[in-house]
């Protein structure tokens, strides 16, 4: 797998151990690859939102998490993997 291309990557710390990443990603780039956030070395959770609206070719996404790297599938309306059309989305990733 090849990386997704970030358009932007916002870190915040909270008090405590845990940081919330926002990463704007280019969905052109792929529909199933990763994202590695360097700012933290664990990761928790991660969900991805559309900035776009979404279609029946490329509708949502999930994100599932190892070590600080997400990788990252836009689905298709029947729960496949998006082929076509796809769209750029955010990351929200949280960790330490």
């Amino acid at each position: 797998m090849t990386a997704l291309t970030e358009t932007t990557s916002n870190i915040t710390e909270f008090a405590g151990k845990f940081k919330v990443a926002v990463v704007e990603v280019d969905g052109t780039t792929s529909t199933n690859d990763t994202v590695t956030i360097g700012e933290m070395t664990t990761l928790v959770g991660a969900v991805i939102a559309l900035k776009e609206d979404s279609t029946a070719a490329c509708c949502g996404g999930t994100a599932s998490v190892s070590g600080n790297v997400v990788t990252c599938r836009l689905t298709a309306a029947a729960g496949t993997i998006c082929t076509q059309t796809p769209l750029d989305f955010y990351l929200i990733a949280i960790g330490y």
